[in-house]
C-alpha cells in the first residue's frame, strides 16, 4: 500500500468514515481528485478496506462537447478498472433557470440526487467525493467573506449523512503525483479557470498571496475549520438542552412561549442558537439567521416592539411569545391522528393505525469485542435501516414514541449540526403522505434519538467510552 493509501487509510479510521465490508461508490468528474479517489479506493478494498461498489459520474450538461467526452472518460476509467459504472444525467442550466438559482446551487442539488439513486443501484452505504485539503481553505475563505458562523467556518465535514470525504487531509498536488507515478492521466475543466467564478478567484489569487505569507496556509486554514467545527458541535449541544429547558411549545406548534429571563441569561453564542430553534419552531417554512435571532433575544432583554418575517412577536411579562402567521392564516391539519406513547426499556409499543411496531432491547453492558447481546462491545450503532443499538446512558427507564412536530429537529448521525426532520425526510425520500406515520424516538426529555428506520441522532450513537446499550428496531406490519 503507498504512503498515500495510508495516510487516507488512518484518516477514515479516525472518522469512522467506514469498514471492511462497507459498500462504497466513488464519485468521479474525471478530474484529478475524483480520479485518485477511484483508485485510492481500489487500492484499500484489495487490502480489505471498504468494497468499491461502483464509480458514479454526473453529467451536468454546462460544457456541452466537453462534458460528454468527460463521461466517455470516466466510463471508459471505471471498464478498465472493472468496477461497475453509474451515469446520471441533469439539465443544470434549465434547472438553475427554472428555480431562480446559481449554476453552482443548482448543480449541488441535482448531485445529491443523484448520489441517492447510486447508492440505491448498487445497494451501497455512503458515496465517497474527492474534497481535498484545498477545497477546505477555499470553502473556509469563501464562508467567512459571507460573514458565517463557527459551523459555517467549519467547513466540510469528514461525513455528512450518506456522503463521505476520506481526502481531505490530503493535498491536490498530491493525488497529481499519485496519478503520474500510476503513469495515469485525468480530465482537465476549463471551467475552473475563470475567475468570475468566486472559488477559483480564491484559488488562483488569493490562496498564493496566503501562502506568501505562511506556506502551509492550507493546512491552518483546515485545522481551523477542524477546530470551528468541533466547538460549534459542542454549542449545539447545549443550546439544544437550553431550548429543552426554557421553551415551551403548544400542542399544535403554533404558538412557542420562550422564558425570556433565561434567554437574556445564557451567553450570546447559546442565546442566538436557541433563538434560532424557537423560531424555525414555530414556523418550520422558513430559515432565520443572526439578524432575526438578535430580535428575538433583544425583545427577550427588554426590548419592546419586534418585528419577524412570518411571525408575530409579543412580551407578556416574563416570557416571549411567538406566533406564526402563516399557521393563523393558513391552518394545516395533520395528515393523522397525532400519537405519543411511551417505550418502556425493555418493551414494545404498537402504532395506532397498525402500520408498525417499536421494541427497546435492553439495556445491555458493554465490554470490547463482540456481540452487545452478549455482554461485549458492539461494532456498529447502526445495524440495518430498520435497527440500532444506542448509548443507554441518557436514555432512562422509558422512551417516547410520537408523530413527527413542525420544527423537529436533530443531529444526524455524523453531521456536523442539527436539521429539520422535515429535510431529513424529504432527502431520505420518504413520500409526502408518509412523512407523519413515521415514528420518532425520544428520551423522556424530548430530545431525538432516532427517526425510526432512517437517521440516529449522534449525540446517542455508541462511543468506546459506552458502557450499555439498547437496542431500537422498528418492525413494519
Amino acid at each position: 500500500m503507498s504512503a498515500l493509501s495510508d495516510r487516507v487509510s488512518q484518516f477514515s479510521r479516525q472518522h469512522s468514515l467506514w469498514k471492511a465490508d462497507t459498500r462504497v461508490v466513488a464519485a468521479v468528474s474525471g478530474g484529478s481528485d475524483s480520479v485518485a479517489l477511484a483508485f485510492l479506493l481500489r487500492d484499500l478494498a484489495a487490502r480489505g478496506g471498504p468494497v468499491l461498489a461502483a464509480i458514479a459520474h454526473l453529467n451536468h450538461h454546462i460544457r456541452g462537447a466537453e462534458a460528454d467526452a468527460d463521461a466517455a472518460f470516466v466510463k471508459t476509467l471505471a471498464e478498465r478498472i472493472d468496477v461497475p459504472f453509474v451515469a446520471g444525467d441533469a439539465d443544470v442550466p434549465a434547472d438553475a433557470s427554472r428555480d431562480g438559482m446559481s449554476l453552482e446551487l443548482a448543480g449541488r442539488h441535482a448531485r445529491q440526487r443523484f448520489y441517492a439513486e447510486a447508492i440505491a443501484s448498487v445497494g451501497a452505504a455512503s458515496v465517497s467525493v474527492a474534497h481535498t485539503r484545498d477545497d477546505q481553505a477555499e470553502t473556509v475563505l469563501l464562508r467567512l467573506t459571507r460573514g458565517a458562523g463557527t459551523a459555517g467556518l467549519g467547513g466540510m465535514a469528514p461525513r455528512r449523512g450518506h456522503v463521505v470525504r476520506p481526502l481531505l487531509e490530503v493535498t491536490r498536488a498530491h493525488l497529481q503525483d499519485f496519478l503520474r507515478a500510476l503513469g495515469e492521466s485525468w480530465r482537465e475543466d476549463a471551467t475552473n479557470l475563470d475567475r468570475a467564478i468566486p472559488r477559483n478567484l480564491i484559488r488562483h489569487e488569493v490562496m498564493p498571496r496566503l501562502r506568501s505569507i505562511n506556506a502551509q496556509a492550507d493546512a491552518a486554514l483546515s485545522r481551523t475549520a477542524d477546530i470551528l467545527r468541533a466547538d460549534a458541535e459542542f454549542l449545539e449541544t447545549l443550546a439544544n438542552a437550553a431550548f429543552l429547558r426554557i421553551v415551551e411549545t403548544s400542542t399544535e406548534h403554533e404558538k412557542v412561549t420562550v422564558n425570556a429571563v433565561e434567554l437574556a441569561r445564557l451567553p450570546k453564542a447559546l442565546a442566538r442558537r436557541v433563538a434560532r430553534y424557537a423560531l424555525e419552531t414555530v414556523n418550520p417554512s422558513r430559515s432565520y439567521g443572526l439578524e432575526e435571532a438578535d430580535e428575538l433575544c433583544r425583545v427577550a432583554s427588554g426590548g419592546t416592539g419586534g418585528k419577524l418575517p412570518g411571525l408575530a412577536m409579543e412580551r407578556l411579562g416574563a416570557a416571549v411569545v411567538l406566533t406564526s402567521r402563516e399557521h393563523r392564516a393558513h391552518p394545516v391539519l395533520p395528515a393523522v391522528d397525532p400519537f405519543e406513547l411511551r417505550l418502556n426499556v425493555p418493551g414494545t409499543v404498537e402504532a395506532p393505525h397498525g402500520a408498525w411496531a417499536v421494541t427497546a432491547e435492553g439495556p445491555m453492558p458493554v465490554s470490547r469485542t463482540g456481540d452487545p447481546k452478549k455482554g461485549s462491545s458492539p461494532r456498529d450503532t447502526v445495524v440495518g435501516d430498520r435497527s440500532v443499538i444506542v448509548d443507554a446512558s441518557d436514555l432512562g427507564s422509558h422512551l417516547i414514541v410520537r408523530a413527527r412536530r413542525p420544527g423537529d429537529r436533530l443531529q444526524p448521525l455524523g453531521a456536523p449540526g442539527r436539521k429539520k426532520v422535515q429535510d431529513v425526510l424529504v432527502d431520505r425520500k420518504v413520500p409526502r403522505d408518509d412523512r407523519d406515520r413515521v415514528p420518532i424516538v425520544t428520551n423522556k426529555d424530548g430530545r431525538i434519538v432516532w427517526v425510526a428506520g432512517e437517521v440516529l441522532a449522534d449525540p446517542f450513537r455508541v462511543t468506546p467510552l459506552t458502557k450499555s446499550v439498547v437496542v431500537l428496531t422498528l418492525r413494519r406490519q
